[in-house]
């Protein structure tokens, strides 16, 4: 028989809201997705999904969260790429390229909205704590690598959010940024 609404713990109806609203944000887009429709979508009241996020931008945030959540867990069980920063940095890039529009929306909706800029700032973290280690495999451990941040947040930002149709696989935007990155550690 099954769980009566009351009876479904809340951090499982949370997960039911996160992914109704995930399948509409990735169909409609942000603007093209409401509360309300994520709440018919899993069969609750408006004023319930408000509950559990209680902004639009909250919930937006949390599925964000969980399409990198996702996309990471994957790449760090990966054996095959496990301990090659390099690969690792490039698949979870692929596997981010699909939800381009998502992540626009994301990257300028964070300065209204701290659950969207926390996130954010996660995924530019994890991301640059991958091309560091990729960097430091060529040209050491002791290089000044917090001089090159901005160069890389450029790059994967607009790897994440740019509309344009890339010309090169973020494979070779990757090598590309990383011979110029080692470039310019070694000339220092």
């Amino acid at each position: 028989m099954p769980k009566n609404r009351q009876e479904i713990p809340k951090s499982e109806r949370q997960a039911d809201v996160v992914a109704q609203a995930r399948e509409l944000f990735v169909a409609g887009g942000y603007r093209g997705t409401s509360v309300a429709a994520v709440g018919r979508a899993v069969g609750i009241a408006p004023a319930a999904v408000h509950w559990y996020f209680p902004t639009k931008d909250d919930l937006f945030a949390a599925v964000i969260a969980s399409i990198f959540g996702e996309a990471r867990a994957e790449v760090e069980a990966d054996s095959a790429l496990a301990g090659d920063p390099r690969a690792e940095l490039i698949a979870l890039l692929v596997r981010m390229e699909p939800y381009r529009g998502l992540h626009r929306v994301a990257y300028e909706r964070m300065e209204e909205t701290e659950a969207l800029r926390s996130i954010y700032e996660e995924m530019l973290d994890w991301l640059e704590g991958r091309l560091f280690a990729a960097i430091s495999e060529r040209v050491g451990s002791d290089a000044d690598l917090a001089s090159i941040a901005d160069l890389a947040h450029v790059l994967f930002e607009g790897l994440l959010v740019s509309v344009r149709r890339l010309d090169r696989r973020p494979g070779k935007l990757v090598d590309l940024l990383i011979a110029a990155l080692v470039a310019v550690v070694e000339v220092s």
